[in-house]
């Protein structure tokens, strides 16, 4: 499988006919990004693009992170047989009009526009179609939530009520990944006894922003923006909360003292607080990726935005040590929620505060 990775900057290095393109975009530079597929198009008038926004992208070149406007737009370029892999753009308003082939085995890459009510749901559906741990992505970005919106690219069309499947045959490709954070469940459960959507109006039957605030103590504005509280939220089959997702806090209300999540939650559901793993505990977890590190492979990195403003300037080293344990070529972005299986055990499932990685790669390669 021919693969590179390249920029706005660098697109005349490609030396081969890709057959798909994937992109990702600064959200402020959509145009920039359109005239660039339009280039890709013109040059090979049989590609696929596909892609979506970001609040900011990463890049497997130093600076890995897109600062100071260095990698507004990325592509990665790939040579993969046609008749292996299919495109699908389905509606958020219909996402049960998903079509797999029952015969066979595939696994695939999700891009979403936004976060839906049923998105949760949708994933758990898809997947009982797919190969296990078959399904990686992430949420569109953006890079201010108040006045963007975030959006979904398919072949010339940008859609910000859609979802797009790139559904991959794993008889001659390997789809594979691993989902990673840097955080781990400490105190009590506690049950969410009130909560509506993704409004939290209870914990225990008490005042949920209450009893949050007793133990991590005040939330203000810049521990929300910072992404310094996430808590591990639990319902359904997981075992313990070391396999749930983190689950981050939106906003607060102190009139109501109720706190909004990225995500819904349900009545019932258990959570814990997050704390951050030591510098020593996320130097380890980083030897998760040298599984992968003999692969010919190119890999996607979906990358939350609450990593970004809870490391901060960290991730950029973070990022280092990744390449240094990856050593595959890889492109990302900073997302708004993240697909990816807990363990090799279970499904994948919606994530906050995430790494979800995936890599694809030839057999035999």
């Amino acid at each position: 499988m021919k693969r590179t990775i390249v920029t706005s900057n660098t697109m005349e290095s490609i030396d081969f006919i890709p057959t798909v393109i994937l992109g990702f975009y600064k959200s402020t530079k959509k145009e920039l990004f359109s005239a660039n597929c339009e280039l890709l198009k013109s040059r090979f008038p049989d590609v696929d693009i596909i892609g979506c926004s970001s609040e900011s992208n990463l890049y497997n070149h130093s600076p890995h992170l897109d600062t100071d406007n260095i990698h507004l737009c990325v592509f990665a370029c790939m040579d993969i047989d046609k008749d292996s892999y299919s495109l699908q753009k389905i509606s958020t308003d219909h996402p049960e009009d998903i079509t797999i082939n029952p015969k066979g085995e595939y696994r695939a890459l999700m891009l979403v526009s936004s976060y839906f009510a049923g998105m949760e749901h949708i994933l758990a559906a898809t997947q009982e179609k797919l190969a296990p741990n078959g399904l990686f992505g992430g949420i569109a970005g953006v890079s201010d939530i108040t006045s963007e919106i975030a959006e979904i690219y398919f072949n010339g069309e940008y859609c910000s009520t859609s979802m797009l499947l790139w559904i991959i045959d794993q008889e001659r490709y390997l789809l594979e990944g691993v989902t990673t954070h840097h955080f781990q469940p400490v105190g009590f459960k506690m049950e969410i006894t009130g909560a509506e959507g993704n409004v939290i109006h209870e914990i225990e039957n008490r005042p949920a922003l209450d009893v949050i605030e007793e133990i991590v103590g005040t939330l203000t504005l810049s521990s929300i923006i910072s992404f310094e509280h996430p808590f591990f939220l639990r319902h359904g089959g997981y075992l313990d909360f070391d396999e749930a997702p983190l689950c981050s806090i939106e906003s607060i209300d102190r009139v109501n003292k109720t706190i909004s999540m990225y995500r819904n939650v349900n009545q019932n559901d258990t959570i814990k607080v997050g704390i951050s793993l030591d510098r020593k505990s996320q130097k380890e977890q980083l030897k998760i990726y040298n599984r992968y590190s003999d692969r010919k492979a190119v890999a996607f990195i979906f990358n939350c935005v609450g990593i970004k403003g809870h490391l901060g300037i960290m991730e950029s080293l973070y990022l280092i040590h990744l390449k240094k344990s990856l050593q595959v070529p890889f492109m990302g972005f900073h997302t708004f929620g993240e697909i990816g299986p807990s363990n090799v055990q279970n499904i994948s499932i919606l994530h906050n505060q995430t790494i979800s990685l995936a890599l694809l790669s030839e057999r035999g390669e």
